[in-house]
């Protein structure tokens, strides 16, 4: 905890002179020094210049009360320490004063070791606040720049053909990831997967799992359900912590085919361009990563006319493919406008989720024109 190198300004703020010279000698007494105002708005004036540690506070003055003051200090500075001050036994005064977030209850007249004693707890929790707000303020700056660092390994290519991605964390770092390599001008290989849990833990894991996504698609012949079995393995032999749900697809644009295995993941979409029924590529792999090491992932493969988007998403999405809006999505005519109508649609929808308080988990999703 930090130490005070110099004892800090204590403000008074009391309609009574004859209090606040008498606390002013008490408190001076105990070596820190003392303003005090027995004008209520005068003092509040001060206090938003000064923002002192503890805050003395006359509960009954005649222009402007301490209860109509104390939420008003707390907004401007909720670290401080305000002690109301009153001469009438009043349980609903006391109940009105802690509900507000005061500190302390002092009845008049004062004794210097009932003081002192205020003071003392009052600057060990003001200490700690100053403390937690230093720490959460350098936790915020690491999470900021841990979610400038995730969203670099997930940023998309230039491709021939259009793309949309978007991941909405719910706390900076995400635990949904996405990362789409194109391995050629015809095959692109895409790689989705939701960690366990969110956060930072979370986050690097996916910052991992793009990793070994990467070096795999540049060192070895390509397969989805190769690929899933590699990152099952890194999960269970070397992090041990967290599942995964994952599905990879490798696009050939030419002949018009999906390649791909699934390990939990929700079942991929795709909009044909004629044709108003999504084709949901459904599977029997529903064996989320990181559980059983020695998983083998299914591979299919499927043909799509031209024209077809593929739609990918995490749960914290969807958590159907009859949700409403797959069926919205699959109505959009072909053309040149389509992508954009659908992603329209889909960023109106994830805007209401985070309104309405309904986004309790990362959100993720890609669309690809095959």
């Amino acid at each position: 905890m930090s130490e005070y190198s110099f004892k800090p300004e204590i403000l008074i703020i009391d309609d009574d002179t004859e209090i606040c010279e008498t606390l002013e000698l008490i408190v001076n007494g105990l070596g820190y020094f003392v303003r005090y105002f027995t004008n209520p708005l005068q003092g509040l004036e001060y206090f938003d210049r000064e923002k002192n540690p503890i805050v003395f506070l006359d509960v009954n003055m005649p222009q402007t009360s301490g209860l109509e003051l104390l939420p008003k200090i707390k907004a401007m500075d909720s670290k401080t320490q305000v002690l109301m001050m009153t001469g009438e036994h009043d349980i609903q005064t006391v109940v009105s004063s802690l509900y507000n977030r005061a500190s302390d209850f002092i009845l008049k007249p004062f004794h210097a070791k009932s003081i002192e004693a205020a003071i003392s707890r009052s600057f060990e929790y003001y200490n700690f606040l100053k403390d937690k707000e230093s720490m959460d303020e350098s936790i915020k700056r690491d999470l900021r720049l841990a979610a400038k660092i995730q969203s670099k390994t997930m940023n998309l290519p230039k491709l021939k053909y259009r793309i949309y991605s978007e991941i909405k964390p719910v706390s900076f770092v995400s635990g949904d990831f996405s990362q789409v390599i194109p391995l050629n001008e015809d095959n692109t290989l895409i790689l989705m997967g939701d960690i366990e849990g969110h956060g930072v833990t979370s986050g690097l894991i996916a910052i991992l799992m793009t990793t070994i996504h990467k070096e795999f698609a540049r060192t070895t012949t390509v397969s989805p359900s190769q690929l899933l079995s590699r990152l099952n393995q890194e999960l269970c032999n070397e992090i041990g912590t967290h599942s995964m749900t994952a599905i990879s697809i490798l696009v050939n644009h030419t002949e018009k085919t999906l390649t791909y295995a699934r390990g939990g993941h929700p079942f991929p979409i795709v909009f044909q361009k004629d044709n108003h029924a999504p084709l949901i590529l459904h599977d029997q792999s529903g064996q989320i990563l990181g559980i059983l090491k020695d998983m083998e992932f299914a591979e299919k493969q499927i043909k799509v006319n031209a024209g077809a988007i593929l739609f990918l998403y995490s749960d914290g999405l969807l958590a159907s493919t009859s949700h409403p809006l797959v069926q919205t999505l699959a109505q959009f005519p072909g053309g040149e406008s389509r992508m954009d109508a659908m992603k329209s649609e889909i960023t109106n929808y994830i805007q209401y989720l985070e309104t309405s308080a309904k986004a309790v988990d990362d959100i993720s999703y890609l669309l690809l024109e095959i």
